[in-house]
């Protein structure tokens, strides 16, 4: 297997990934704190996350902005520029933006909606040249839902979760 060097950015979902554990031979950098929205993410990115310089940079945010009753343009406009951002300080990387995870009974994140921003979020995607990672239909259970084995409150992930995630993302890698 190729090294490679990875910086992960994310809220909480992100932050519990022991990206240590799973990928022991590439350096990976985990960059997600807990609570974060694209607000706070936004505010915290610094040139410090990108020592060394990463070859591939995710980025997975935006479920705590549903959360807080943000409308998906508002969305979106900050995570453009957290990409905006993150090509100052990563201009050689692959940037993949990652889906939304789907949730589970989690009302203040409504699936139907997590379905359409992940729609707005390719497009968004493709219309600045970075690649999509989609992770979302890899969780997603046949009645949209996150899957009952990959949670225990319906918004975090369970071990077997982040085994998956592992899995999903080293196929890429």
């Amino acid at each position: 297997m190729k090294k490679n060097t990875v910086v992960m950015i994310g809220d909480s979902i992100t932050e519990g990934f022991d990206t240590k554990k799973y990928f022991p031979i590439d350096l990976v950098v985990n960059r997600g704190v807990s609570g974060d929205s694209t607000v706070e993410c936004l505010d915290r990115i610094s040139s410090a996350w990108f020592i060394p310089l990463p070859n591939i940079v995710f980025i997975c945010i935006g479920t705590n902005d549903f959360a807080r009753d943000r409308t998906d343009q508002f969305v979106l406009a900050n995570t453009k520029a957290i990409i905006e951002k993150v090509r100052q300080f990563a201009v050689e990387s692959k940037i993949f933006l990652t889906s939304i995870f789907p949730t589970r009974e989690n009302g203040p994140r409504p699936n139907e909606r997590i379905t359409e921003y992940n729609r707005q979020l390719k497009q968004l995607s493709n219309n600045l040249g970075i690649l999509y990672f989609d992770i979302h239909s890899h969780f997603v259970d046949e009645e949209g839902m996150l899957k009952k084995e990959f949670t225990e409150d319906g918004l975090h992930l369970t071990e077997e979760g982040y085994k998956k995630w592992s899995d999903v993302l080293s196929a890429l890698l």
